[in-house]
């Protein structure tokens, strides 16, 4: 029985992009259906809602979503972010980054990692609390959460194959929160055959830096693990290179990692690797890691062409980019 993605569009750069992804997938796979639904500005522009209950019944019914950026409405006080909301119905408490070089001449050499990190609405509650001198900021963390997220992460290091997993914490400034999330990665891990380390988010970042090789997978919090992102975004060439998706027992939503550059939008020249590669980890989520190793190995090879974007150095169109990557797709068929 073939299986089913939702594809969530969105906002700005957003319907770009996923339509790359689309076209990238449909050509790597024979067995998936495809469904539409709308999310974000879009979809409060039709149905004066941002999260529709048609798209959350297509989104419940899905074996993956592949969800566009959106546009956020900070100054409405009614607003909450539609994929946040999605995320946490369906409860995806995990995160999963990955980072590696396209092409010998993009990138830090030796950088292969996996970052996992926790979803800020599943594994903590932060709450904001303005005083007459300034703000209090309390934050709850769930014993339950921190142990369902490195069961994935164990989940997601085994069927890559990786060696060692790094907790990244601040236990020095948080002894109590941070001490609980430590204590309990190696309670998880103790009969794992994992090898185990845990750092300071600091020593955790310069680590990352100076030797990204002796990394395999990082696990962290999003609050320490959004910051090892940037850093490892930007030794792979960019955030536009990036995959990312949440994941929970059963479904999967992923997403580009940046957010929907208006000022891009409809110029024809966005890059969308982004989105092409978090569409390859939907693959290996229903169960087509072939067919997602696949299109990775099709993008490095068009990287490795120089036929890309101009952020990256090329002079390709959003589309001759896409369309290079289904030639090579079609070629190795």
């Amino acid at each position: 029985m073939a299986k089913k993605i939702l594809v969530l569009p969105g906002d700005g750069v957003g319907p770009e992009v996923i339509s790359a992804a689309v076209s990238v997938l449909k050509c790597a796979t024979d067995d998936v259906d495809f469904t539409y639904g709308d999310i974000g500005l879009t979809a409060y522009d039709k149905t004066e809602n941002y999260l529709p209950a048609e798209t959350i019944d297509l989104a419940t019914d899905s074996n993956a979503i592949i969800a566009g950026v959106i546009i956020d409405r900070p100054k409405d006080i009614a607003y909450r972010n539609p994929l946040r909301v999605l995320k946490k119905q369906l409860n995806m408490y995990a995160i999963v980054r990955k980072f590696f070089p396209l092409c010998e001449t993009l990138g830090t050499p030796g950088i292969d990692l996996i970052l996992m990190t926790g979803n800020p609405d599943s594994l903590m509650n932060v709450i904001e609390k303005e005083n007459l001198d300034g703000v209090t900021i309390e934050r709850y963390m769930s014993k339950n959460s921190c142990k369902k997220l490195f069961k994935k992460t164990m989940e997601v290091a085994e069927i890559k194959q990786r060696k060692t997993i790094t907790c990244a914490h601040r236990t020095s400034l948080f002894p109590v929160s941070d001490g609980m999330f430590t204590d309990l990665f190696y309670k998880e891990f103790a009969a794992s055959e994992f090898l185990m380390n845990d750092l300071e988010i600091d020593a955790a970042a310069s680590e990352l830096s100076m030797n990204p090789e002796m990394l395999d997978v990082i696990v962290s919090t999003d609050l320490y693990g959004i910051s090892l992102a940037g850093v490892a975004a930007g030794m792979v060439g960019g955030s536009y290179l990036t995959p990312m998706g949440s994941i929970g027992d059963s479904t999967g939503l992923f997403e580009p990692m940046y957010g929907p550059k208006l000022e891009m939008a409809e110029k024809g020249f966005v890059n969308p690797t982004s989105a092409i590669l978090s569409s390859a980890m939907a693959l290996d989520q229903i169960g087509r890691p072939l067919d997602a190793e696949n299109v990775r190995k099709a993008v490095r090879e068009v990287y490795s062409k120089g036929k890309v974007t101009p952020d990256v150095g090329g002079t390709s169109t959003t589309n001759e980019f896409t369309n290079f990557i289904i030639d090579v797709l079609k070629r190795n068929k």
